[in-house]
C-alpha cells in the first residue's frame, strides 16, 4: 500500500526551509525552488520506497474531500495511508489515517 504525505502548501514549505537554511548558511543564496531541490536529494539519498508520495496541499483541488482528491489526482486507493503534516509543533503536527475500503472518502483513524 502507498503512503501519501499531505504537506502544507508549497509557499509555507519554501518559507520554512528558507528560514532553516538562512540560519545554517547565512549569506549564501538559496537555490530556486528550494523545496523540490531538497526533497529530490533527500529522497534519493534516503532511498525512499517508490510508493511514498509527498503532496503539497496546494496540489489538490479546492473544496474536494482529501481522500477523493488524492484518488483522482494521484491514484490513491482504499487501504493507502495518508499522513497529514502540519508545520505546528507538538503531538498534533501529524495525523495519520487510512483511505476507507468501502468509499475512498470515508476515513478510519490509523493512529
Amino acid at each position: 500500500m502507498a503512503t501519501f504525505y499531505l504537506l502544507p502548501p508549497r509557499s509555507c514549505l519554501e518559507q520554512a526551509l528558507s528560514d532553516i537554511l538562512a540560519r545554517l548558511l547565512p549569506g549564501l543564496p538559496l537555490p530556486a525552488e528550494t523545496w523540490e531541490a531538497i526533497t529530490d536529494r533527500v529522497g534519493a539519498a534516503a532511498n525512499w520506497p517508490a510508493d511514498v508520495f509527498l503532496v503539497p496541499r496546494d496540489d489538490l483541488p479546492d473544496g474536494e474531500p482529501v481522500g477523493e482528491a488524492l484518488s483522482a489526482a494521484f491514484g490513491a486507493e482504499p487501504g493507502d495511508r495518508v499522513v497529514e503534516v502540519s508545520l505546528a509543533r507538538g503531538p498534533s503536527a501529524a495525523r495519520s489515517w487510512l483511505l476507507g475500503s468501502a468509499d475512498v472518502s470515508s476515513l478510519s483513524a490509523a493512529r
